[in-house]
Parts: C-alpha cells; sequence; structure tokens
C-alpha cells in the first residue's frame, strides 16, 4: 500500500525532526548541506518556504520554495517559483516520495504564489534528480559549471 505524502509547514513542532533526516554518505558529495543549514538560509537569503515532507505520519524529508530571486522582468514583477531544496532521508528514498513531494510543492506556488514558471537546479552527477525533474517536465536552461538550471513552463 502506497503512502500519502503531505507537506506540513517547517514549525516549532517538527524542525528538529527534520534536522535528524540526512542524506547517505555517498550522497552527500553533492548533496552536502544539512537541514539546518536549509532552515537558516531560508529565513534570510532565499527567503523560501519550508515544508517537512511526511509520509503517512513519518517524516521523510525537506522541500522548500518561494519566489525566484533575481527573476524579476522589465516590469519589476517576479511571475518566477524557485524549488529548493529538495531532500529525502536516505531511508526513505526510492519510495516516490520526491516525486510527490515535488508536485505538491508545484501545485502550492502555482496557487499560493500564482507563477507561471519554476526554476530549480541540480549538481550534474545527481542523476537521479535529473531524471525526476525531466520526467516532471523540467527542461534544462542553464549548463554551465557543475550544475543545471531547469525550468518548468505552466503557461
Amino acid at each position: 500500500m502506497d503512502k500519502k505524502v503531505t507537506l506540513e509547514a517547517l514549525d516549532v513542532n517538527n524542525w528538529l525532526k527534520v534536522c535528524d533526516l540526512s542524506v547517505s554518505d555517498e550522497q552527500k558529495a553533492f548533496f552536502p548541506i544539512p537541514n539546518v543549514y536549509w532552515i537558516g538560509i531560508s529565513r534570510y537569503e532565499e527567503k523560501s518556504e519550508l515544508f517537512a515532507i511526511k509520509a503517512d505520519n513519518e517524516y521523510v524529508g525537506l522541500i522548500g520554495g518561494g519566489y525566484c530571486r533575481g527573476c524579476e522582468n522589465d516590469k519589476g514583477e517576479n511571475d518566477t517559483g524557485w524549488i529548493n531544496p529538495l531532500m529525502i532521508d536516505y531511508r526513505h528514498q526510492r519510495n516516490g516520495y520526491g516525486r510527490q513531494a515535488t508536485k505538491s510543492m508545484i501545485k502550492y506556488l502555482l496557487e499560493n504564489l500564482r507563477v507561471t514558471k519554476i526554476e530549480l537546479g541540480h549538481r550534474k552527477v545527481n542523476t537521479v534528480a535529473g531524471y525526476l525533474y525531466e520526467s516532471l517536465g523540467f527542461r534544462i536552461f542553464d549548463d554551465e559549471g557543475d550544475g543545471y538550471g531547469r525550468k518548468l513552463d505552466l503557461s
């Protein structure tokens, strides 16, 4: 039976549980940032909303989203969302939780921020992330350095 995946706003009741989640030691080579760092950066730099990813009643990951910084058009309007981070704990990977959480975040950004595009990035060596994002319609628009920038057009 598939578990129901939901996003729960990060708050005083769940943030420590999310901080205990991690990718595998091997994955830290391309996803080295711990969740506690994402919590700090979401408040002071990226200004994104963070959500605990739950499968039924178990915390399995972290996802964030908000407006893309620096994506304003000529009129100063921002219709581009940003997803960052997406992390599924190593004990819960390969269960479709990342896919379901990303779909939920796309819906959240579309309905709450009224975006028409969503951008995200990942390291080139993270082929699993690349396959996931490609399968959800994100196309590469930036192929510089060690990472890809991807965009999903919702219009």
